[in-house]
């Protein structure tokens, strides 16, 4: 996969070999997706009694999990229009991922501001660094409309889409930070450089950055500093492992503010986790990814891989891998497990779904769902 330090290249040639591997990282979030077809594939995979409208015990996963938000006129069902209308906020949130270069644009999420929950507040684009890259140094931020009596814990959501494509306002992330708001979190969502953008490890400074600036401004938002936890899915969860794992002495903080912060999280959730770069299968000439003439590629590779980063004093991990995930190979996640426990690590959870792919999350919500949030509640329990 990665390049020899003697080797001479070219970068728009390694872009153009190295495009296969990348979008095949993302295939799966792609695959068959047209605003016009869903609608008839979702009464297709769920309406059990076939009368052409969705009620909410036929529904499952993020679509139950949101059917009273959708419902538009509370007639206990969704019917052909409520589920064009999703289609099309679908559409929306797609289309958004490449209006990076229109920093004042929202790319809205299935969650939309007149259907935020009374109970919690959204605060939208705010930047966590400014500079040339404005557009991608913004998050969102979601809290619990109540005022705390003491400090609540918070949590980081990082959308993914093969480091390539995505966005914070990404349905799953935006949808996922509300949930958890009413529970009693606060939550971000954050925006980050796309390899379009900068190479590695430009992602994983940025992703920083947000955690710094959230712990900086933790007071503002009555966040608990030393309760910070984050949830990725994919390359999403690949920068939330090394958020847990890469400590300072990596270098790998970046030239970003609030560097008197740390942008350690105290707890790691990670879905269909690419851990160990050297597991892909290695594309002619090299991987784009690493393309930087800061760093021999082979190394970012090394450099950039949480299996490389395992610790005794790691934070309480989170594992959930598919052993049928044609994208990250579930020895992805075996592997890292197994370096963890082997280093030391004393709080390891793995759950590894039988037959699960790269979606893993949310095809099997109701297992994972609670899960996750269990996992939560006892690692960011205040002391």
């Amino acid at each position: 996969m990665f390049l020899r330090s003697n080797q001479r290249f070219s970068i728009f040639p390694l872009l153009i070999v190295g495009l296969a591997q990348t979008l095949h990282v993302v295939a799966q979030e792609k695959e068959s997706f047209s605003p016009s077809n869903l609608p008839a594939r979702w009464l297709q995979q769920m309406d059990a009694d076939g009368d052409g409208k969705l009620a909410k015990a036929e529904t499952s996963g993020l679509m139950a999990r949101f059917f009273d938000q959708n419902d538009a006129n509370s007639d206990g069902v969704l019917d052909g229009e409520e589920l064009k209308a999703i289609a099309k906020r679908l559409a929306e949130r797609r289309g958004g991922n490449a209006n990076r270069e229109m920093p004042n644009r929202n790319r809205p999420g299935m969650v939309q501001v007149g259907a935020v929950p009374d109970d919690v507040t959204i605060l939208r684009d705010l930047a966590y660094r400014e500079g040339d890259e404005s557009a991608a140094w913004k998050l969102d931020l979601v809290m619990p409309k109540k005022p705390a009596e003491a400090p609540r814990p918070g949590i980081v959501f990082i959308h993914g889409g093969g480091w390539r494509s995505g966005d914070k306002g990404r349905g799953t992330f935006l949808e996922g930070a509300v949930e958890y708001a009413q529970q009693g979190y606060v939550c971000i969502t954050i925006n980050y450089r796309l390899i379009t953008e900068a190479p590695f490890p430009a992602c994983i400074e940025d992703v920083k950055c947000a955690v710094r600036w959230f712990r900086a401004h933790a007071e503002d938002y009555g966040v608990d500093p030393e309760r910070i936890g984050g949830y990725g899915n994919s390359a999403g969860a690949h920068l939330v492992a090394m958020l847990g794992l890469a400590g300072p002495e990596a270098g790998l903080e970046g030239d970003g503010p609030w560097q008197d912060q740390s942008s350690a999280l105290q707890a790691v959730c990670a879905s269909a986790t690419p851990t160990d770069f050297s597991l892909f299968t290695q594309p002619r000439g090299g991987d784009p990814k690493f393309v930087n003439d800061k760093y021999d590629p082979a190394e970012l590779a090394k450099l950039s891989s949480p299996i490389n980063h395992v610790r005794a004093d790691a934070p309480p991990f989170f594992l959930i891998q598919g052993t049928a995930d044609g994208t990250v190979s579930v020895r992805h996640g075996d592997t890292f497990v197994e370096a963890l426990k082997k280093a030391g690590a004393k709080d390891v959870e793995y759950l590894r779904i039988e037959g699960a792919d790269h979606g893993v999350f949310n095809q099997h919500s109701d297992q994972t769902g609670p899960a996750m949030k269990a996992f939560f509640e006892r690692a960011l329990k205040a002391k």
